[in-house]
């Protein structure tokens, strides 16, 4: 596939995996609106027989969600484009998705997660939604995630007041097995290859997935309610309050 100029992905077809790995850990994978322009790109345009597996080329953490840098500079719209196209084009693969994660999933992040079928986490795993720290609710990301979880729990999740550990966002049906963080690597490429041996049976999952109800209903809801993001962004205080965040982040 093309990929954007310098986008911090790198891609790799082997053994029936289309590998799609985050590499930009020094801005903690943060998603430019090319990098979700790119994954987007490359889960609609995989093969129904392999499968997709998206992972980070960090150690220590998955992704902290979309740039705010880029954002705030003036790339909201953009950003919301692409987010939406890569969020319809996992909800609609043909190819099963498998997510590996360990440290923090923030965000964007978290819906690469909560779009996958299955996740295979480390016991580290921290999954949060804090952009309501700016007055920011993020919309987007609720959809997604009433898609997966309770509504309840979604809201709190987007209030800030709840953060999913391993071990709870398995037990909410997010995360599919969680894994010792000693070892991650080697463990979590063993669980690879245990579901790559079985792709017909979750290509069948896909399948069933994609032309279900809830697929319908999620790219529905997404349309819907995707215009408040921009409203909310233009709300007073918000934009000064994610300014002085990315100050104080400089001057750490």
């Amino acid at each position: 596939m093309t990929l954007s100029i310098e986008s911090p992905l790198a891609f790799r077809r082997v053994d029936g995996l289309l590998e799609i790995t985050l590499n930009r850990s020094d801005k903690a994978n943060a998603l430019t609106a090319g990098m979700m322009e790119d994954i987007g790109r490359a889960v609609a345009e995989a093969r129904a027989d392999e499968i997709v597996l998206l992972s980070s080329a960090s150690p220590s953490l998955f992704c902290a969600g979309a740039d705010i840098r880029e954002f705030v500079g003036g790339s909201l719209p953009q950003q919301e484009h692409a987010l939406l196209g890569m969020i319809k084009a996992m909800a609609c693969s043909r190819a099963p998705i498998v997510v590996v994660a360990r440290g923090r999933a923030s965000g964007a992040g978290a819906l690469l997660i909560c779009l996958a079928d299955v996740v295979v986490a480390a016991d580290d795993l921290q999954v949060t939604c804090p952009e309501f720290v700016f007055g920011m609710y993020p919309i987007i990301v609720e959809a997604v995630l009433q898609s997966r979880l309770s509504p309840a729990l979604a809201a709190q999740m987007c209030l800030g007041a709840s953060v999913l550990a391993a071990a709870h966002a398995r037990d909410a049906g997010l995360v599919t097995e969680v894994l010792p963080e000693a070892g991650f690597a080697d463990s979590a490429r063993a669980r690879v290859a245990h579901y790559l041996e079985r792709c017909p049976g979750l290509a069948a999952m896909r399948r069933s997935r994609t032309i279900g109800h809830a697929t319908r209903v999620l790219c529905e809801h997404l349309d819907a309610v995707a215009p408040l993001m921009m409203e909310n962004f233009h709300a007073p205080g918000v934009q000064e309050r994610i300014t002085r965040y990315l100050i104080g982040l400089r001057r750490r």
